[in-house]
């Protein structure tokens, strides 16, 4: 019997790579539909220029009161497999705790997903003057959830950086919209700036 040739075994291959390549998009796809939306409040950072194309980047934050504790458990939500507590907070969901585990996560908040929720401690009092003006604004949250990139083209992501810039100039903040699936993971499903939603269109 002959053995197929090298072009044919490379051919298989490959149709194989790209096979398992349309499942995963397609389960991913499926999970991100399935998921609880959330919208979490975010910053933004410079688009960079990719061989696959152009991107924003942006950081997942919320602001607390300059002598606001932080939330219950945000010293242990940096360990390895934490979980990162939501809450509605309005028109969006605001960070409500964090917990080594889902259960415990869940006694904090109404969404439990898996993250990291880094909060700078509260400043020491002291006595208001010029040289104390730093520690009188507000301070902070971020949340590492796995996701902080949108892939959209060159214009548009120049666009939505500007808006994350300025946002009072864009006519208010700007949000990301995850999907939380059953499996705990935050899946991007989008941004909110200036008003528009953009929607992740490469699933």
């Amino acid at each position: 019997m002959r053995r197929p040739s090298i072009p044919l075994r490379i051919a298989a291959a490959a149709g194989l790579l790209a096979l398992a390549l349309v499942a995963l998009v397609v389960r991913e796809g499926m999970a991100r539909a399935e998921g609880q939306e959330v919208v979490l409040a975010i910053s933004g950072f410079d688009p960079r220029a990719l061989l696959t194309g152009h991107y924003v980047q942006f950081r997942i934050t919320q602001e607390i009161a300059a002598g606001a504790p932080c939330p219950p458990g945000s010293a242990e939500s940096e360990a390895p497999g934490a979980w990162v507590a939501l809450r509605r907070a309005g028109s969006h969901h605001a960070a409500s705790g964090a917990a080594a585990s889902r259960a415990s996560a869940l006694r904090l908040g109404e969404i439990a997903v898996m993250g990291a929720l880094s909060c700078p401690p509260a400043p020491d009092p002291v006595v208001p003057d010029s040289s104390a003006e730093a520690n009188l604004g507000p301070r902070s949250i971020d949340l590492d959830l796995g996701v902080d990139r949108l892939h959209v083209d060159q214009t548009r992501a120049q666009a939505i950086e500007a808006a994350l810039r300025d946002p009072r100039a864009a006519g208010g903040p700007a949000y990301a919209v995850l999907s939380v699936g059953r499996d705990g993971r935050a899946r991007l499903k989008g941004l909110i700036v200036a008003g528009k939603r953009t929607n992740l269109d490469w699933f």
